[in-house]
Formats: C-alpha cells, structure tokens, sequence
C-alpha cells in the first residue's frame, strides 16, 4: 500500500501528481494552502518549535 503524502498545513491528502514543497522546511503544501497567510504561520510554529527543544535542528 503506498501512503499518500498530506499537505502540513491543512492535513488533507495532497492528489497525484507533482508536489510542491515548501521551501523552508522541506515539507509537502497543497495548493489551496500555498503561499496563504495559514502556510505562513504553520511555518513559523515549526520553526519555533525548533528553539523550545521540540523538534532537533542537527545537521
């Protein structure tokens, strides 16, 4: 069974076809979420989260 990638904002299955990635953190975002202002807050709480020791940020 192949799992269908979900866009990080909305977590709604994203259709076949080509992805788009947001740029900053590398995560797949459907359409009707890109570029919106929704996008631009998910990004900052991920980001965010990367200081309060949530997520590791090693390279």
């Amino acid at each position: 069974m192949i799992k269908k990638s979900c866009c990080f904002v909305c977590n709604n299955e994203i259709p076949d076809g080509p992805l788009e990635m947001n740029k900053e953190i590398l995560l797949p975002v459907c359409s009707g979420c890109k570029g919106t202002d929704h996008e631009k807050k998910k990004v900052e709480e991920y980001l965010d989260s990367l200081a309060e020791g949530f997520v590791c940020g090693c390279i």
